[in-house]
């Protein structure tokens, strides 16, 4: 029974609190506030003015002034909805109880209440333009009113209107600039969001192409390898001997490339990976004739130390297109020829296979391929060879291509 009761007076406090908190709330106590202090002044006359030791009186409180007094204050409580024509009763109202003779409050509150109201929430040139018809009809009360509105009252009502006014606009300004501060750090979460998504998808990718060129030589040789050792068991066991050390050699370089690019992946620095280049080219022909292709390996031009993206992106091109040779177009021969005489690096892959246009097209080595060729600006391109089979192109600029390319 406590528990239910104390739940109910928690549940009532916090709808206490949230009822307060109503904006509605607020200004029906705003409007209440200010209808009671017009009310006191009305019925007590404590706005009377002494003029040459005499006192000004003023008229004595009827229902007139009672409805003027009610009908200038309570409609504060819709100033949100309906900020201009709230301004307009009470303002009217309060200077009909100014020219007929009532007791007014020191302050038209109910008029200052709703002037900062449209300052608030219209624009710039209606809130002015409102603003001064208030002033305007301050001024006809002044020059028509009853004698109690002297020069100090005047000056009194129009200070707190523009003071009204300008507190009004600056709080409409200061909520423009906190917006457009949110709407601008909103703008600069997506972008780093977008960023940071792309970084990932670059980086998944640049992981899908490495462990694609991995996996899939290192696997292709091994099968050859261990054919070719097959085949040759019944007659000569030397070359067996030397197929299968082939095959362990690759599978450990294989295990090890893994391992390396996993810890890569892991919590270790980056920099630490093994990155392969050209000039690990002729153990990479190696194999693949231990594997059954033997390669015929073509330098131009004088070689020389390119950026890491260049020397990575050309050495795995020319081992997919190899590995592609090796496994789908049943090649007995390729060549490779490396070009540095112009101001792009020219890396062409013949074999005389039987593959087509579209195995060639078609999987994941190709797209890798030309993934790392887009990625440096460089230029892909594949057709009938010279050789009877097919010929891959690639063309790669020897700076390491576009600034914003990632390093492999």
């Amino acid at each position: 029974m406590a528990d239910r009761q104390r739940g109910a007076a928690s549940s009532s406090s916090g709808w206490g609190r949230r009822s307060a908190a109503d904006p509605a709330i607020r200004d029906a106590l705003v409007a209440l506030t200010a209808a009671g202090l017009s009310l006191v002044s009305l019925a007590g006359k404590i706005s009377q003015i002494p003029d040459d030791d005499e006192t000004a009186p003023f008229i004595e409180a009827d229902s007139i002034g009672l409805a003027l007094v009610l009908l200038g204050n309570l409609p504060v409580a819709w100033r949100r909805r309906a900020p201009l024509p709230v301004l307009a009763v009470t303002a009217v109202s309060a200077f009909f109880v100014e020219l007929l003779g009532y007791a007014p409050p020191p302050l038209p509150f109910a008029v200052l209440v709703a002037l900062f109201t449209v300052a608030e929430a219209c624009s710039y040139r209606v809130s002015v333009v409102a603003a001064g018809a208030v002033v305007a009809s301050l001024a006809v009360v002044a020059l028509a009113g009853s004698g109690t509105f002297t020069d100090d009252k005047f000056l009194a009502y129009l200070l707190s209107i523009v003071a009204a006014w300008v507190a009004g606009y600056w709080l409409q300004l200061n909520r423009s600039r906190t917006a457009q501060a949110e709407l601008l750090a909103d703008l600069e979460r997506r972008a780093q969001s977008a960023l940071t998504r792309r970084a990932v998808e670059e980086e998944r990718a640049r992981i899908a192409r490495e462990l694609h060129d991995l996996v899939s030589n290192s696997v292709c040789l091994i099968i050859g390898q261990a054919g070719s050792a097959r085949r040759q068991f019944a007659a000569e066991p030397e070359p067996v001997q030397q197929a299968l050390a082939s095959v362990e050699a690759t599978g450990r370089e294989a295990l090890g490339e893994l391992r390396q690019l996993l810890r890569v992946l892991g919590t270790e620095d980056p920099a630490t990976e093994r990155i392969p280049h050209l000039d690990d080219l002729p153990q990479l022909l190696a194999r693949m004739e231990l594997a059954g292709l033997p390669v015929d390996l073509t330098v131009r031009g004088t070689a020389r130390s390119l950026p890491t993206s260049v020397e990575l992106a050309a050495y795995r091109i020319v081992q997919e297109a190899l590995t592609n040779s090796l496994r789908h177009a049943g090649a007995a021969r390729a060549a490779v020829l490396l070009d540095y005489s112009g101001d792009m690096l020219e890396v062409r892959v013949r074999d005389d296979g039987q593959g087509s246009a579209r195995d060639a097209v078609a999987g994941r080595g190709m797209t890798g391929m030309r993934e790392r060729t887009t990625l440096l600006g460089g230029r892909l391109s594949f057709g009938p060879g010279e050789l009877g089979g097919f010929e891959l192109a690639v063309s790669l600029p020897l700076d390491g291509g576009r600034p914003w390319a990632p390093a492999s």
